[in-house]
């Protein structure tokens, strides 16, 4: 292991060593109250949280999960292991997958790969934790985050990994990627150009144990000494109008979500939350992380547009965690693009019929589901190509594999197939999502592991979704699209916690309309908690459709 400090290692941790008094993060309570703390107050804290975990036994190299909310505690156990020269892997909390079996099992699953000497816990999750790497065996123990009071004696080591990454887990278990030191300041290099953040960060709240929530929602404001705010996902769900008041209050100049943050701004704020604030600041609003609806952010602009916000702050981004996070990212202060490709047909390796591409505005988006949103060029020293089926590269407006090759993608998985060094390895990557390339920018159309065969063309399932969603027929917050083959035939099912009623022929002619025939399209109502979610909330299309091979989904009898 290196112990040498390198021009990576001073982009992770300069702030520790040289930190400000003049800015500082400023954290929600429990109360609605922020607590704030200056860098220089949190480098203290942190040297002396890494001061206490050497004593603890904690020894450069231990890769120690971190099962601890976003927060105080949060910044300074991270900070404070790297400081020791220990590998943090953050994990999700029990409230995310809502303690029950599913957590218990992700919690065995991804322990069992790491088998840790230590683990940081929350004293609220002690119990959890301690019960489920019990489990494992191996002797692990569980700590509270704590502080000693000598951080100045703190020992400092300079390891080679920033941090093992696990995967949400969307197309099966999660797996552990090593990012190293260089990955992720290659990373932190791309979205601090790209971004440009200056003297305000964010008011973030998205899950820390995702890499949009880490290093988009932490580290790339951390890192440069910003004046920045950190909520939990569950503060931002329960006060989505105070959190969007904090940026029309303060001259915060970023703001980073999936698609799911921008519908909830929808669903739960009103113009007369909005009277007094101003969002002029606001000149980096990233979206990314999922499938991006163009109707939805410009309904997000137009509801913020009287209040000094302008459209071209948008910036739609496409990012993954084997790539660190972001790959691609539409430039500053220029309006995102809308590609409207005509048909259905979704031959990979076949040009698409690309009509026109206009700038998207705050004006309504009629049929998003004919709209890709470009994702803007590759940042940095990124390579970005599309490739078929034979892995040979296509020129632009052909759809195929998304593949990314830079300084950024990760060293590669833990406990790594054969068929995982096949997709990552040597910094380059097959995403195993689909797109093409228009003018050097990047269009995601979706996931190919989502998308089934039928007459020659992939059908993705989240076209399909995208149109449900925008005709009012399901919500993402109940119902989702899986696909695969039963008995030699392809099939699209839409699986709903709710019943659609009257409704319901009206969403098979919609998947009709995608599949060719109503003979490959299905609609399953189940009972509420069926579909399984990942830590970061996304559907679990995989195993939501082993379920259904599996006889195990079963229909919803009562109305």
């Amino acid at each position: 292991m290196s112990q040498r400090k390198t021009a990576d290692h001073e982009r992770l941790f300069g702030w520790l060593d040289d930190p400000v008094d003049a800015r500082g993060i400023r954290f929600r309570l429990d109360d609605g109250s922020w607590q704030r703390l200056t860098y220089r107050e949190l480098a203290r804290r942190t040297l002396g949280a890494g001061a206490a975990l050497a004593d603890a036994g904690v020894r450069p190299g231990d890769v120690v999960p971190l099962v601890v909310p976003g927060g105080e505690d949060f910044v300074t156990q991270f900070f404070g292991l790297l400081a020791i020269g220990a590998v943090p892997s953050v994990l999700p909390l029990p409230l995310a997958l809502r303690a029950g079996e599913g957590y218990q099992a992700q919690l065995k699953a991804i322990t069992a790969r790491i088998h840790p000497r230590h683990v940081v816990a929350d004293p609220r999750y002690h119990d959890v934790v301690g019960e489920n790497v019990a489990r494992i065996g191996g002797g692990t123990e569980v700590l509270a985050p704590q502080y000693a009071d000598r951080p100045e004696e703190a020992p400092r080591a300079w390891g080679d990994l920033a941090v093992l990454q696990f995967t949400s887990g969307s197309r099966g278990s999660p797996r552990g990627l090593r990012i190293s030191i260089a990955n992720m300041a290659a990373n932190l290099r791309m979205i601090q150009g790209w971004i440009d953040p200056v003297g305000h960060g964010a008011v973030t709240w998205l899950p820390l144990y995702h890499d949009m929530g880490l290093v988009g929602g932490l580290l790339g404001a951390l890192t440069l000494q910003v004046e920045h705010a950190l909520m939990r996902p569950e503060q931002f769900v329960r006060d989505t109008p105070g959190w969007l008041t904090e940026y029309g209050r303060t001259p915060y100049t970023s703001m980073c979500m999936p698609n799911f943050g921008f519908e909830r701004v929808l669903a739960t704020v009103r113009p007369e939350h909005l009277e007094g604030l101003d969002f002029s600041a606001l000149t980096g609003v990233i979206s990314g992380a999922e499938r991006i609806d163009p109707a939805v952010i410009a309904r997000f602009a137009a509801l913020l547009a009287p209040h000094g916000f302008r459209a071209r702050a948008l910036m739609p981004a496409y990012g993954l965690a084997e790539g660190t996070l972001a790959v691609t990212g539409v430039p500053k202060a220029r309006a995102p693009r809308l590609a409207r490709v005509r048909g259905l047909e979704r031959r990979l390796g076949e040009k698409l019929d690309v009509a026109e591409v206009v700038e998207l505005t705050t004006e309504p988006v009629d049929e998003p589901w004919n709209w890709q949103v470009s994702c803007g060029p590759p940042l940095g020293d990124t390579r970005v190509e599309i490739l078929d089926e034979d892995g040979v590269a296509q020129p632009e407006g052909v759809l195929g594999e998304i593949f990314v090759q830079g300084p950024a993608v990760a060293e590669g998985y833990v406990d790594a197939a054969p068929e995982d060094r096949e997709k990552l390895h040597d910094g380059k990557l097959r995403t195993g999502d689909a797109g093409f390339l228009l003018d050097g920018e990047l269009y995601v159309v979706g996931r190919l592991g989502d998308s089934v065969k039928i007459n020659g063309q992939s059908v993705f399932v989240e076209d399909i979704e995208l149109e449900l969603v925008a005709s009012g027929l399901v919500s993402r917050r109940w119902a989702t699209v899986v696909a695969g083959v039963v008995r030699g035939e392809p099939k699209v099912l839409l699986v709903t916690e709710r019943p659609l009623g009257e409704r319901q022929e009206e969403a098979l002619s919609v998947m009709a309309s995608f599949t060719g025939g109503a003979r490959h399209a299905e609609v399953l109502c189940v009972k509420r908690g069926s579909i399984p979610l990942t830590s970061s909330r996304k559907p679990r299309r995989r195993s939501l459709w082993l379920a259904y091979l599996a006889g195990e989904l079963k229909e919803r009898t009562n109305s």
